[in-house]
């Protein structure tokens, strides 16, 4: 079953608490519920929580769940927009202003959101009632898992941000030192890997103490590099991620395409998910648009609104990974549910002239065999954010970097990824960073249109380097590329409010 009924409950049980769901920084805070009439019962603590996890699935239209979540991220190489997309086009040519509307409702938004939901369930899990210790310091994990990572996203998107641990409203707050953030954020996973469950399958679609691992890891791997530059944490990050891959319940699939399938949520491959819901099992609540004519060409009647960088495309290396990554003959159709099909265009000749991504196409295709007959366009796919795949990846690259060259289980690790891809074994005897940057061009390929390309160019200060290699057809910096231009600015609304947040 794709969701299992705990999950699909949660998701349908949060429409009872959307009352006291966070605002903005600039919206009223009369919503928020008191502490003192709330944090009672364990019946509380759990909807509180489920307010929390709201936030994520919020905002069909320009949340974490929508191609807004892409925003500011197309930067990267891997990843392109159409002519009209004004505001994602702004981060592909590296000219952002801080107009920019996409970048605030997913990026800013709904990450405060998190933080906020997440901060009142930490500052008050204390006063419930009766339930087990272990129930009420589970749930609280948690929260500090859901802020963790909210922030993790805030901090490398915005670098200097306000550090907001209450429900208060303050437009005095200053902008918050980097590290001063990641402080937080590993003394929150710390929280969760101590008080969450071990076990994977309790409950699909929560953090696990081993997903709390694995996010760790990837923030010590985060701040080795760039802007903290903190290279101890490369030993911390090979650490916790061996831990994960020597004793955690996850493996890789053994066909890639397979992650991909509409019915393959959840699969052993997924160390932490964003978890949506379909119409058959929650209405219309709670539903992705990151799947079918979203990210489908114009010629298949789709809305060319994200697709792959033509110089991307010429360098992955061809395979069965690189087969389910791209999608590169359109069928033209009439409707988007004609499957009357009139002929087929190849990418470089279609309108965009650029390679679209294969795999959020499953299931959303009126007329194709796997059909869900949801929506062509919302769906409950989840947003796999963290995946085994990258635990095996991070293990290469922190060991090598923590040590001064690959050990056997780093190359173990990379070749279990690329025998996968049908790629032959990494090249042996690689030196330091030759080793790294091997790791992070199969990085690029494996996570192609998921959620790590761009962080992975910033950390590695790679972004200029990788920008040189696009196509004619791809569009071009309009800037240099430099440091300044890593980070996206604050939204004007905010400035706006706080004046402290001015950089």
């Amino acid at each position: 079953m794709k969701k299992i009924i705990y999950i699909r409950n949660i998701i349908l049980s949060l429409l009872t608490v959307i009352a006291f769901s966070c605002q903005d920084l600039d919206e009223n805070p009369a919503g928020t519920l008191a502490a003192e009439s709330f944090f009672t019962t364990t019946a509380d603590l759990d909807a509180a929580v489920t307010a929390v996890y709201y936030q994520l699935v919020a905002d069909t239209w320009g949340g974490f769940g929508h191609t807004n979540i892409w925003t500011t991220m197309f930067g990267a190489d891997d990843l392109t927009t159409a002519g009209d997309r004004a505001d994602y086009i702004a981060f592909d040519r590296f000219a952002v202003t801080n107009l920019n509307a996409p970048m605030k409702s997913c990026a800013w938004t709904r990450s405060y959101g998190v933080v906020r939901e997440a901060s009142s369930v930490i500052n008050n899990y204390h006063r419930v009632e009766g339930g087990s210790e272990g129930f009420i310091l589970e749930r609280a994990a948690e929260a500090h898992f859901l802020r963790a990572w909210a922030y993790f996203w805030l901090v490398r998107t915005f670098g200097e941000i306000p550090l907001v641990t209450s429900t208060e409203i303050d437009y005095n707050l200053p902008l918050s030192p980097v590290s001063d953030i990641y402080a937080l954020i590993v003394e929150d996973l710390e929280f969760a890997i101590k008080h969450l469950s071990t076990e994977r399958d309790t409950y699909i679609g929560r953090p696990s103490a081993w997903s709390a691992k694995g996010l760790l890891a990837q923030v010590y791997l985060t701040m080795a590099g760039w802007p903290l530059k903190d290279e101890s944490k490369y030993a911390l990050a090979a650490s916790l991620a061996k831990d994960v891959i020597d004793n955690g319940p996850y493996r890789l699939l053994d066909n890639y395409k397979d992650l991909w399938l509409d019915s393959s949520d959840n699969n052993d491959e997924v160390v932490w998910s964003i978890q949506f819901c379909t119409m058959k099992d929650c209405g219309l609540a709670v539903r992705c648009t990151f799947i079918g004519l979203n990210t489908q060409p114009s010629e298949e009647r789709g809305w060319d609104q994200v697709f792959c960088e033509v110089g991307f495309y010429n360098r992955f290396p061809e395979g069965p990974r690189k087969d389910a990554t791209f999608w590169t003959n359109f069928e033209v159709r009439e409707t988007s549910g004609d499957r009357d099909i009139t002929g087929y265009v190849h990418f470089s000749e279609s309108k965009q002239k650029h390679p679209f991504l294969a795999k959020y196409r499953d299931g959303y295709v009126p007329g194709e065999a796997s059909w869900n007959g949801d929506s062509d366009h919302m769906g409950g796919r989840d947003v796999n954010y963290l995946r085994f795949a990258e635990i095996l990846l991070i293990y290469a690259e922190a060991q090598c970097m923590a040590d001064g060259a690959p050990n056997a289980q780093a190359y173990e690790c990379i070749n279990a990824t690329r025998k996968r891809a049908g790629l032959d074994n990494l090249t042996p005897g690689l030196g330091k960073i030759a080793f790294r940057d091997a790791v992070i061009d199969e990085r690029g390929w494996e996570f192609c249109g998921e959620y790590s390309r761009w962080f992975d160019l910033v950390r590695t200060q790679k972004v200029a380097e990788m920008n040189n290699y696009k196509d004619e057809v791809d569009f071009k910096p309009l800037n240099p590329i430099d440091e300044s231009r890593y980070l996206a600015p604050i939204p004007y609304t905010e400035v706006l409010l706080n004046p402290n947040l001015q950089k």
